[in-house]
């Protein structure tokens, strides 16, 4: 269930480290070289324990599927609300939303990090901005704006967050199982 937010950290840590090294600049190229090395790993595994990852997949369908379609239901969910209110501005309370676009365009936007800082001329941001590479991976592959993208990353993150959520819940659930199992077959306990 957590697989999709590894990959994505793994595959924004990559963009980072690149471009804070000033190796590779921070770019699609860059993201696509990334995505390339996580596919040859992963392919690597597939290849030396394919019929392991089947077995699991076979054994698991059921639990996969119903992952799947939790994070497509909160997905949809969370999108269905910004369709309602796409606004990055709240009109009452104002909020920190056109920062975060913001700081969130400038990411996109920078070549190496830290990033430009948007609202210092000449300054860049240094501090807090990693959570904008993370969720800024999608829309830099994809090529998407950052305002739509900006619309799309909340119901991603909602999901991310049930799925994990889910996913830590239902590990707690069959440890415990586990556990009693194990201890009911191996008789009463001093």
């Amino acid at each position: 269930a957590l697989a999709r937010i590894l990959s994505l950290l793994l595959l924004s840590y990559f963009g980072w480290l690149m471009a804070s090294l000033g190796w590779l600049p921070n770019t699609r190229g860059t993201l696509l070289v990334g995505v390339l090395l996580l596919l040859a790993v992963s392919g690597l595994i597939l290849w030396r324990r394919g019929a392991e990852v089947m077995a699991y997949v076979r054994a698991n369908l059921k639990f996969i599927l119903i992952v799947e379609l939790l994070g497509l239901g909160l997905f949809v969910l969370a999108l269905l609300i910004r369709l309602g209110n796409p606004d990055v501005w709240d009109i009452i309370w104002g909020g920190e939303k056109p920062m975060d676009l913001s700081y969130f365009t400038a990411v996109l936007k920078s070549t190496t990090f830290p990033p430009y800082d948007p609202w210092y001329a000449g300054g860049y941001i240094n501090y807090y901005y990693y959570g904008f590479v993370f969720v800024g991976v999608l829309a830099k592959l994809l090529g998407i704006i950052p305002t739509v993208a900006y619309n799309l990353i909340l119901p991603m993150l909602f999901s991310f967050t049930g799925v994990g959520a889910f996913a830590v819940a239902y590990n707690l659930v069959q440890y415990r199982t586990w556990r009693l199992e194990t201890r009911d077959s191996t008789g009463p306990q001093s």
